[in-house]
């Protein structure tokens, strides 16, 4: 009986093996073509005819062949009140001599936008994040893994679709995970200037599990209340800042150079208020809730 349970056994474990490569030839597959496409996308940039209409319509063919073959990699998705998948490159070049600095993946989000969720391989997302960190502007942090590279602006801006805003991470948030997974949570504010003195209420996940990676953001809706300690560190900030406005104005220079130190004092009054805010938080009321958001953003993101 030994004899008819071994040929069984190799049979039974190479064709669980199958799928596995299969899927790792179709990721292979997926990343040369990638870089195939933003390779011919740097050469016409560097020629100067990026703008043509035959390479604009080719590179529009090419995005197309990537998101059907990242597709058919990552396998059917959906996640509840989230729309169709969109594939995140719109473009292939940062500029003349650099690739695109994008997370490449499939991106779904809400009605109002104010939840969205990108989704891509292990490999692609470690890959994208290792290239990062070597950016010439990269934050130190960026090279530091991905818990990290969560508590930087710099991971939130090419791994989520901005129009013209950021999202400035507060604190961490404590989130159960399973086994095997690997998931981090970040309360933040999505804004289109500094942020000062605001309060977050946005809510950042990274989850890693089952060889994908996935980036979200949803509005978490919190009752803050203003922390006086906190306000009490930005308040001289913001003063010194408008004192030094007014006379700048009233010299009207142009390109005063003084606009650069009212933007030092303002960041610096600022980035004191988000310590302090983080220090303070977990004793806060709302704390419970940003945590019991963030894992309902967890589990809503994880079925898939």
């Amino acid at each position: 009986m030994r004899g008819f349970f071994r040929p069984l056994a190799c049979a039974l474990l190479l064709a669980s093996a199958w799928p596995a490569a299969a899927a790792a030839d179709a990721l292979s597959d997926y990343v040369a073509a990638r870089d195939q496409a933003i390779a011919a996308s740097l050469a016409a940039a560097k020629a100067h005819k990026s703008g043509d209409d035959a390479i604009i319509k080719r590179e529009t063919a090419a995005m197309k062949d990537l998101s059907k073959r990242l597709t058919a990699v990552l396998g059917p998705m959906t996640f509840k009140a989230l729309g169709s998948p969109t594939y995140t490159l719109n473009m292939l070049t940062y500029d003349e001599i650099t690739p695109t600095r994008q997370l490449d993946g499939i991106s779904f989000a809400n009605a109002d936008y104010t939840t969205r969720l990108v989704v891509t391989p292990e490999p692609v997302f470690n890959a994208w994040l290792a290239a990062r960190a070597k950016d010439d502007d990269a934050p130190p942090a960026l090279g530091a893994g991905p818990k990290a590279a969560m508590a930087t602006n710099a991971f939130y801006n090419d791994a989520l679709v901005f129009d013209g805003g950021y999202f400035q991470p507060y604190l961490e948030l404590p989130i159960t995970t399973t086994p095997g997974e690997k998931a981090y949570a970040v309360l933040g504010l999505q804004i289109d200037e500094a942020p000062g003195n605001a309060l977050p209420d946005d809510i950042a996940i990274l989850r890693i599990a089952n060889g994908k990676a996935m980036v979200g953001l949803t509005s978490a809706n919190l009752d803050i209340k203003p922390i006086a300690a906190c306000n009490a560190l930005w308040k001289p900030h913001e003063d010194k800042a408008a004192a030094l406005t007014k006379v700048v104005e009233k010299d009207n220079k142009p390109e005063d150079p003084r606009w650069n130190d009212i933007q030092k004092i303002l960041d610096e009054g600022s980035t004191a208020f988000r310590t302090c805010f983080a220090k303070e938080a977990p004793s806060q009321p709302f704390y419970a809730a940003a945590v019991g958001r963030a894992e309902a953003f967890l589990k809503a993101i994880s079925g898939n």
